[in-house]
């Protein structure tokens, strides 16, 4: 047995219409519609009110709406079914095709999670946490799309460090300058959850006093204002740190990857070979005063302008850069330094920020300190005679155990990497 239904919206609804003409007879000055000949006839969809009245010339003729269910198949002993069972079989029919489609989905799925059931695995781990998950409840697996407090640096310059194997590395170094938790943003009340950092000082003369009266809770910053004040977005809200407490340099990790935005520096006005890269014209063969033109902006009279966004001549730098995947060299505890490999946005004495990667944070290696799982949450357990005291405490990154400057071990990287 086959069951259908005839779908129709309510108000005003599709009606399929023969295009007819109309005639009068002889009795009756009523019109009635005669449809046209199968040649000429034209199906048309309109969406018209059925309380409509019937139009005297040629216009369209109007269908009957049945919304009934009709069933077919049903024949010799076999029994009809009613409207009512028919119309739960078709309930359960559309609850059936529901539920395939959201076992497909992953409502609660999170980057750096597994979607399909575990079956091949190096770690025994893995399987417990896929077979019994109460047992990993307060010690979830940190992922791409968590996120915890950041904090606020200063540029200081650049300097060659060399690591115990005698790699020379070329660092900026970073000291993170009172970082001080000021405020927290929660969902119930903001809409979403973030942390506030001041970081720095200034003169209070120079700071107004309705910039002040926000200062009033921290006695320390009544005294002397922060220099710079920004929010870093958190994912668990249980992870919101104390208010007015200090953060230090070992609140990241020695090796860990980390995201560093500042603002570049400010280069004025220059060309499009500088600003853009361009190669410029012909430096010989005729070329006049225009070696470094920028060249055609665009056609002649169609169009007629110069599109917006063309690459041109114009101020160059003074903006928000983030550089990503900045690895964490050494860390100085007890002068909060953070020594970071290769370059970092903006001038020495700039506010830079500062937060784990979001593409290769590298937790779960052996290249973070201690092959931490996750970061410190929600930070490091600082201990009052090392962190931030002044005194030189350095923590350097793990190391290989393979010397990277032996010539045997170049070679056998060089032959793999050709082989690749």
């Amino acid at each position: 047995m086959i069951v259908c239904r005839k779908l129709a919206s309510g108000g005003a609804r599709p009606y399929s219409r023969v295009l007819c003409r109309s005639r009068t007879t002889p009795s009756s000055s009523t019109p009635v519609l005669q449809p046209v000949s199968t040649a000429r006839c034209v199906r048309q969809t309109m969406v018209v009110s059925p309380l409509s009245s019937i139009p005297s010339r040629a216009e369209y003729s109007t269908t009957v709406w049945n919304p009934k269910i009709h069933s077919f198949g049903s024949g010799g002993d076999e029994k009809s079914l009613s409207q009512e069972e028919m119309q739960k079989l078709i309930d359960a029919e559309e609850q059936r095709m529901i539920d395939e489609e959201n076992e497909k989905k992953y409502p609660d799925w999170k980057p750096g999670q597994r979607k399909r059931p575990l079956l091949k695995t190096y770690s025994e781990e893995e399987f417990e946490r896929a077979l019994m998950p109460e047992k990993f409840v307060d010690n979830p697996i940190w992922t791409l799309r968590d996120k915890r407090c950041g904090a606020l640096a200063i540029k200081i310059g650049m300097m060659p460090v060399w690591d115990d194997w005698g790699v020379r590395h070329a660092c900026t170094v970073l000291w993170m300058d009172r970082n001080i938790v000021l405020g927290h943003k929660t969902v119930e009340k903001h809409g979403y959850s973030a942390i506030q950092i001041a970081a720095g000082e200034r003169k209070a003369k120079n700071v107004s006093k309705p910039i002040l009266g926000q200062y009033k809770a921290a006695e320390e910053l009544i005294e002397s204002p922060p220099y710079l004040v920004r929010e870093f977005r958190i994912t668990d809200e249980a992870n919101l740190l104390p208010l007015h407490t200090q953060l230090h340099a070992r609140h990241f990790v020695p090796g860990q990857n980390i995201d560093v935005t500042g603002t570049s520096k400010g280069k004025g006005f220059q060309g499009g070979m500088k600003r853009h890269g361009f190669a410029g014209m012909p430096a010989s063969h005729g070329t006049s005063l225009s070696h470094r033109a920028l060249g055609s902006t665009g056609n002649c009279q169609d169009p007629g302008k110069v599109f917006k966004g063309k690459k041109m001549a114009g101020r160059m730098g003074v903006d928000r850069v983030t550089m990503q995947n900045l690895r964490i060299l050494k860390i100085d505890r007890g002068r909060d330094l953070i020594y970071v490999s290769g370059a970092v946005p903006g001038n020495k004495g700039g506010f830079v920020e500062i937060r784990d990667a979001v593409k290769k944070p590298l937790w779960r290696t052996d290249k973070v300190l201690g092959a931490l799982e996750r970061p410190p949450l929600p930070t490091f357990e600082y201990d009052s005679e090392i962190d931030g005291t002044g005194t030189a405490f350095e923590e350097f990154m793990p190391l290989g155990e393979d010397d990277p400057l032996d010539p045997d071990y170049m070679d056998t990287t060089i032959a793999i990497k050709v082989q690749a």
